[in-house]
């Protein structure tokens, strides 16, 4: 093959890959049931699986095999012995399916992103910024002011199933969610290419840096405020010790920390809106003064877990010390088991001492002090490193903490490095409990651009 045909080969499997990370971008929206990200998904392993032959050696594939039989034993066990229903084997493959795509797709992205193809990526990634920024924002400003939107068709994201998507928030400043279902999940896919991309580009890319600070300040993410906290102290230190200062980065955190501090409301702005209009009573009080209101988070902690995320942080704290292997089913479902121990003792208390709650059935709603829906629906951990321990027990944290000891012994910790593996915290900091293809790809890429090949900085 000429450089012409090779060159016109990678650019196709530029366009498949981006056509992936498009789709997976689309994840408020399912077609017959489908979940466009999964599709996304999907196409990245497909696309990986095209060039298997070309850097599956025998030891990755020997790896490969031990990981898939470690992963295997507990849910093959949970499946003879507690005769887990057809839900659940879907439930096992999926979850399965996603760490066999996350490796192909890693070694893919290490094997593919070349020098040259690293530019042609950067290339189209630059686009896609604009263009996805200039969605989200758009998206945010429809919401407000009722211009069309695509119609958003599917379940929430929340830790209870079954919920539709919310785009209201009554008492809160609005937040940009763009196409994904939930503010922190625009952030979780969105925050970690624009920081590779303004990394890595010797231009001022100024539009990128304010049209993607702007989308994503808008989300008033507490992630985001964190790791852009986070991020911003490795700047500066980098600048102190190597004298440059990247004016895109400063732009860009500017915006998001303005945006995220200071918020507007929905029914400030629009009180005439389709939402605010079913709360007419509260929108008057709110609007009385008659002028524009900008709520502020200063005097509020930088960054609050929340209760649902409290809750998972307690319950991992306690089952710690009961830690094994056990199948992914069984990790929601003891959380849930966990959860419910308050609410039925309540809903004990009040149906002995308040018995007309017995002749009505109360699935979904809430009374007494308690959290009734948790009961009815299937919740999850909605976090990597718990979801991951509690299914694999020990063998999980272990081998985290031996790719850190190999890494920092047998690569050079420079300032490129050090962004690597912010990076990867950043993607086990998620509320995204699992690996994926996307994950892959761009924890691939980062690793070609900062790690794999030699470097001009110093060793800190």
């Amino acid at each position: 093959m000429n450089k012409v045909s090779m060159l016109k080969f990678e650019i196709n499997y530029l366009l498949l890959i981006f056509s992936s990370i498009l789709l997976i971008f689309f994840d408020a929206y399912e077609i017959y049931s489908i979940p466009i990200s999964w599709l996304g998904m999907s196409l990245l392993f497909v696309v990986s699986l095209l060039e298997t032959r070309l850097f599956f050696n025998k030891k990755k594939y020997n790896a490969t095999i031990l990981i898939i039989t470690i992963i295997l034993i507990p849910q093959i066990t949970y499946l003879l012995f507690f005769q887990g229903a057809v839900s659940d084997i879907i439930y096992i493959g999926l979850r399965i399916f996603n760490i066999v795509s996350f490796i192909f797709v890693l070694f893919f992205s290490i094997y593919f992103f070349q020098d040259k193809n690293i530019e042609i990526f950067m290339k189209y990634l630059r686009y896609f910024i604009y263009l996805f920024s200039t969605a989200t924002i758009y998206i945010f400003v429809a919401q407000i002011f009722d211009f069309y939107e695509p119609f958003r068709n599917r379940s929430n994201t929340n830790l209870y199933g079954e919920a539709i998507q919310s785009t209201f928030w009554l008492s809160q400043p609005h937040r940009a969610m763009g196409t994904f279902r939930e503010p922190v999940f625009l952030v979780s896919f969105f925050f970690p290419i624009v920081i590779l991309f303004l990394y890595y580009s010797k231009e001022k890319y100024l539009t990128a840096s304010i049209l993607s600070g702007v989308a994503l300040g808008l989300t008033r993410s507490n992630l985001l405020i964190l790791f852009s906290i986070i991020f911003i102290s490795f700047f500066i230190f980098q600048l102190i010790i190597e004298k440059k200062l990247k004016l895109q980065f400063f732009i860009f955190f500017t915006l998001i920390f303005m945006l995220s501090i200071f918020g507007v409301f929905e029914c400030n702005l629009n009180p005439d809106s389709n939402e605010c209009l079913d709360h007419r009573e509260v929108v008057s009080k709110i609007n009385n003064s008659g002028e524009i209101k900008i709520d502020t988070n200063i005097d509020e902690p930088i960054v609050e877990l929340g209760n649902d995320r409290f809750n998972v942080l307690k319950y991992f704290i306690n089952s710690i010390k009961f830690i094994n292997a056990q199948s992914f089913n069984n990790v929601n479902d003891n959380y849930q088991t966990y959860s419910t121990l308050k609410v039925n003792e309540e809903m004990y208390f009040s149906n002995r001492t308040l018995p007309r709650y017995l002749l009505q059935r109360y699935s979904t709603k809430n009374f007494g002090t308690g959290n009734y829906s948790v009961i009815e629906y299937s919740i999850n951990v909605q976090n990597m490193v718990v979801f991951y321990t509690l299914s694999f027990g020990v063998l999980f944290p272990l081998l985290l903490f031996l790719f850190f000891i190999y890494f920092i012994t047998t690569k050079k910790i420079n300032f490129e490095s050090i962004l690597f593996l912010l990076l990867i915290l950043f993607f086990f900091t998620t509320p995204i409990e699992e690996v994926n293809s996307y994950f892959a790809l761009i924890i691939g890429f980062t690793y070609n651009l900062f790690v794999k090949e030699k470097r001009k900085y110093e060793k800190i």
